[in-house]
């Protein structure tokens, strides 16, 4: 039978079975990496076991079974040449239309911040002064 400190750890021994720091660890708890328990009101414990969903493969292995299915397999696989082609023609189609923007709108495609501030700032203080 194993305790609760066999199951489960801190998190800053989290960090250190890592090599990370402990920020790192409570950021992947906020960003829901891993899962954590409230133990009372304040200590925060992660499960052992658990620590392992962070470690992953840096580069699949070539030669390995893929287990992606869906929309997943499709996100991981390398673009065609035609998709790279398409990709291209995208973004040139794309600068093609900010250069037309940029002409139509005299070279400048948004007015400053502070002039559009400053406009604001005038306005609501004709609405409060009307």
């Amino acid at each position: 039978m194993h305790t609760i400190d066999e199951d489960y750890v801190t998190v800053a021994e989290a960090a250190t079975l890592l090599r990370v720091a402990p920020s790192t660890i409570r950021r992947w708890i906020r960003e829901g990496d891993v899962p954590a328990y409230r133990i009372g009101r304040r200590r925060v414990a992660l499960k052992r076991d658990e620590l392992s969903t962070l470690i992953t493969p840096a580069r699949p292995d070539a030669g390995a079974v893929s287990t992606l299915t869906g929309d997943e397999a499709r996100a991981h696989r390398r673009l065609t040449p035609e998709e790279i082609q398409q990709g291209l023609d995208a973004l040139d189609r794309a600068e093609q239309h900010a250069k037309e923007t940029s002409a139509r709108l005299g070279g400048k495609l948004f007015p400053s911040s502070v002039d559009i501030i400053h406009e604001m700032r005038e306005e609501r203080t004709r609405q409060l002064m009307g």
